[in-house]
């Protein structure tokens, strides 16, 4: 598309209302160059965008910022370590049930009993 036609078009978009929006889009459609233009269009962007994603985490990484991914794999890694340390919460509660003996503390030590208080003499 030459640049004359682009502005024109933009121009027309800023001028029209919801239902001329609708229009245009129709219009668009209908046309078979436009339609092929507008998919190009896309594309580019796409290209463009995932380029610029991969340039920002390069300088993220580069000043040692983590990026939306490794935060996200991150994320993934706890809640399965999560999970895993409930299980094994679950099953160590389960063998000291079997075995008759009090349950295990938070830190793995048999929780101490409580002394008295002292009265004074």
């Amino acid at each position: 598309m030459a640049q004359r036609e682009v502005d024109s078009i933009m121009a027309k978009l800023r001028q029209m209302s919801e239902e001329g929006l609708s229009s245009f889009f129709n219009e668009v459609m209908a046309s078979e160059r436009l339609r092929k233009g507008l998919g190009r269009a896309g594309q580019r962007l796409m290209a463009n965008k995932q380029s610029f994603d991969r340039n920002v985490e390069t300088v993220l990484d580069f000043v040692n910022i983590p990026s939306k991914r490794d935060v996200r794999d991150l994320k993934t890694r706890l809640d399965t370590l999560s999970s895993q340390l409930v299980n094994l919460s679950m099953k160590v509660d389960r063998m000291a049930a079997e075995r008759g003996g009090a349950p295990v503390a938070e830190g793995g030590a048999k929780p101490r009993p409580r002394r008295r208080p002292r009265t004074a003499k």
